[in-house]
C-alpha cells in the first residue's frame, strides 16, 4: 500500500533566479559547490539542511542560475547567494517566485534590459 502525504504535509518551495558577477567559468558543478560551501560555512551542517535547498538550472550561456528553498529560508537563501565570493565578486538576485513560470518573467525582463530592448 502506498503512503500518500496530505498537501498540508508538504513544503512550499520557492524558487530565486539569481547572476553570478564573477567572469570566470560558470558550470553548474562549479555553482554547486560553491553555493553549498558558503552555505555550510554561514549556517553549519543543520542549518544548511534546514533550507531544503536545491540548485535547479544552472544556464552558462546566459549566466543565470535557479535554486528552490521552502518558505521559512527564503531570506537565508538569498544571504547565502549574497555571500558567494569569486574573484572578489558577488551575486546579484533577480527574483523570488512561487512557480518557474513566474522566473520565466523575470529572466526575460533581465536579458531584455541588458540587451536595450
Amino acid at each position: 500500500m502506498k503512503l500518500k502525504s496530505k498537501k498540508s504535509f508538504k513544503e512550499k518551495k520557492r524558487y530565486i533566479l539569481f547572476k553570478p558577477l564573477w567572469r570566470d567559468n560558470f558550470k553548474k558543478e562549479d555553482v554547486i559547490k560553491l553555493i553549498w560551501n558558503s552555505a555550510l560555512e554561514f549556517l553549519g551542517e543543520l542549518g544548511a539542511a534546514e533550507l531544503s535547498l536545491w540548485v535547479i538550472s544552472v544556464d552558462e550561456e546566459k549566466r543565470i542560475g535557479i535554486v528552490r528553498c521552502n518558505t521559512e529560508s527564503i531570506d537565508k537563501v538569498i544571504c547565502v547567494l549574497s555571500l558567494i565570493r569569486h574573484e572578489n565578486k558577488g551575486t546579484l538576485i533577480l527574483g523570488v517566485s512561487g512557480t518557474m513560470k513566474g522566473l520565466e518573467k523575470w529572466s526575460e525582463d533581465y536579458v531584455s534590459k541588458r540587451n536595450g530592448i
